[in-house]
């Protein structure tokens, strides 16, 4: 039965990294982004939008899943970030390395025309950033086990699918573990053409060093299109924007994203 999902899933979904199907075995998918938050407000501890220093962060992540079997691809991914904070005439500068991730994604198998997998992440953290509520230093390790659902099907005659991700991650050195919730929804309406929608929410469990339970609640829109196979084959590209809609105790901004995707 797994197989059989598997396969007319991956059909629907080939285009769009949506992290709810496995790679075919020995097949690969790589996605690097360029994303750019720029912003001078924030939310303060009660939700309200408070103004606040110019801030500017600029990050380069390469994405790579693997498909070590039938049901288990592989997961890695690091980030370089630079940011920019302009406090009152006086800039700073910082940019590093910021993260090292790694883990997998293991089907489990498909319920009611659902594909669902077990997906464990482990991320190190290289770079303290203006934006984290829980003040992440270098050295800082977080675990997260996630639970994805991912359906495919047609909707008016459209391809159209849905991933739907709850995670619980687990943060060390007594930074609040986090919850995290994110559905993403998918339309293609014509070959080679894939939109995206997603809506991205974090929450601390319990309140940081300073007494902060921070939040976030994110719309993210985004177009995905295949270069023609004589010119760039396997190669695509994604642009859209991501925009914070509410937040207690975070960063409240746009950001613009930018990626090229290749799959072999």
């Amino acid at each position: 039965m797994i197989p059989a999902c598997v396969v007319a899933s991956v059909l629907v979904a080939a285009d769009a990294h949506a992290g709810g199907w496995p790679l075919a075995p020995g097949s690969a998918e790589i996605i690097t982004s360029a994303t750019q938050l720029r912003t001078d407000q924030r939310f303060d501890s009660q939700g309200n939008k408070r103004w606040t220093s110019q801030y500017t962060k600029l990050e380069i992540s390469p994405y790579v899943e693997y498909g070590l079997g039938e049901s288990l691809t592989l997961i890695g991914e690091a980030a370089w970030t630079r940011e920019t904070t302009d406090y009152f005439g006086t800039e700073f500068k910082n940019e590093h390395v910021s993260r090292l991730k790694a883990g997998a994604r293991l089907t489990l198998g498909t319920w009611r025309e659902t594909l669902f997998s077990l997906q464990p992440l482990a991320t190190l953290n290289l770079m303290e950033t203006g934006d984290d509520p829980a003040a992440t230093k270098s050295g800082d390790m977080d675990a997260e086990l996630a639970l994805v659902l991912a359906r495919s099907g047609t909707l008016y005659g459209l391809d159209v699918f849905s991933v739907q991700e709850v995670g619980y991650n687990y943060r060390d050195r007594s930074r609040p573990d986090e919850m995290r919730a994110d559905i993403t929804l998918g339309l293609k309406p014509w070959p080679g053409t894939m939109f995206l929608l997603k809506s991205l929410n974090t929450a601390a469990i319990k309140p940081t060093a300073s007494g902060q339970l921070y939040r976030a609640s994110k719309l993210a829109v985004s177009a995905v299109q295949s270069l023609p196979e004589w010119i760039a084959p396997g190669w695509s590209i994604e642009a859209g924007m991501e925009e914070t809609i509410a937040g207690r105790s975070t960063v409240d901004g746009t950001t613009a994203k930018f990626a090229l995707w290749y799959r072999f």
